[in-house]
C-alpha cells in the first residue's frame, strides 16, 4: 500500500526518489503473479482451458490479498485489477512487458495522486 510512504503531499523529491523502487516492485509482481503463479496453477490443473480460467482467478485472488489483509474494498479492487491483468496476459500471447508497463503506470498514478 502506498500509505506506508506517509504524507507525500507536495513532496516531489521523495516521489522521484522512490519511483524506481515502485517500478521495480511492479516488475517483480508481474513476474511472480502472471509470469510464475498463473503458469504454475495452470500446470497444476493439467493445462486445460478450465485450468487456464482457474489459474487466472487464483492468481488474481492472491494478488488482491497480498495488497490487503482482509476482505476490504481495496483487496477486492486490486483482485479485480489482477483478474484483468491475468486475462490480458493470456489473451495477448503471454507477454509480460505490456503488463509490467501498465502496472508501473498504475502505481505511478497512485503515487502522483498522493503528491498532488
Amino acid at each position: 500500500s502506498v500509505s506506508r510512504f506517509g504524507d507525500l503531499e507536495g513532496n516531489w523529491v521523495l516521489l522521484f526518489s522512490i519511483l524506481p523502487f515502485i517500478w521495480l516492485e511492479s516488475f517483480l509482481e508481474e513476474l511472480l503473479d502472471r509470469g510464475f503463479l498463473l503458469n504454475w496453477f495452470e500446470r497444476l490443473f493439467s493445462k486445460t482451458s478450465m485450468a487456464t480460467i482457474l489459474a487466472v482467478i487464483f492468481q488474481a485472488v492472491i494478488f488482491g490479498f497480498r495488497h490487503s489483509y482482509d476482505l476490504s474494498e481495496r483487496s477486492i479492487t486490486v483482485g479485480l485489477i489482477g483478474l484483468v491483468m491475468g486475462i490480458a496476459y493470456v489473451a495477448f500471447g503471454r507477454k509480460l512487458w505490456p503488463l509490467i508497463l501498465a502496472h508501473c503506470i498504475l502505481n505511478t498514478m497512485s503515487m502522483l495522486e498522493r503528491v498532488l
